[in-house]
């Protein structure tokens, strides 16, 4: 009946925070000190948590957040280019950009590529996700692989529980993400 509360619908994500942190973390370990973080739709959880776990980590380097190298950008390789030219026209320019996903993460490449620039050379970039196109760029991208068959298992299995009538032990599941370290980054030269 409309009256009656539904009970809510059990969950899996990827760790977005923790994946976004690491990133940055490692991009911080090369000796990059001016990280560009391009942001994807801030109407979506994941691009926040991941905007989240960039700052958590330059935070725990006693880094200060600075506003001018978080730009927002819509998932897509054109924001992502138009992002990191904004980014690259800073004085100084970040050594380091991470975007949001490995589509915005190509356009960044690209837009280095025009600005006369090399990648990871001059400035290292980083995505998010691990599609096939963060294989077949060049350089090959340093990405954060989301977990999406073993996603897509737990989910459906959860789906058949519920539907089975079960509880499930969890509402919110978590599968951990995994830094995937290619040829886009590099020490600071």
């Amino acid at each position: 009946s409309p009256t009656e509360r539904r009970k809510p619908w059990p969950y899996v994500t990827a760790t977005d925070t923790r994946g976004a942190y690491e990133m940055t973390r490692f991009l911080l370990e090369l000796g990059h000190r001016r990280i560009g973080y391009v942001v994807g739709p801030t109407d979506q959880q994941a691009g926040n948590d991941r905007l989240d776990g960039y700052r958590a980590a330059l935070t725990e380097f006693e880094i200060a957040i600075d506003p001018s190298l978080t730009v927002y950008g819509n998932d897509h390789f054109d924001s992502g280019f138009a992002a990191a030219s904004e980014l690259l026209d800073l004085d100084p320019r970040p050594t380091a950009i991470f975007c949001n996903n490995d589509e915005m993460a190509a356009g960044a490449c690209a837009a280095v590529f025009e600005g006369g620039l090399r990648v990871p050379h001059d400035v290292s970039v980083a995505g998010f996700d691990d599609i096939p196109l963060s294989r077949q760029i060049w350089p090959p991208l340093t990405t954060v692989r989301q977990p999406i068959h073993e996603m897509a298992t737990t989910a459906a299995n959860l789906l058949v529980s519920v539907l089975q009538g079960d509880e499930p032990s969890d509402l919110a599941v978590e599968i951990p993400t995994e830094l995937v370290v290619r040829k886009s980054t590099c020490a600071v030269q």
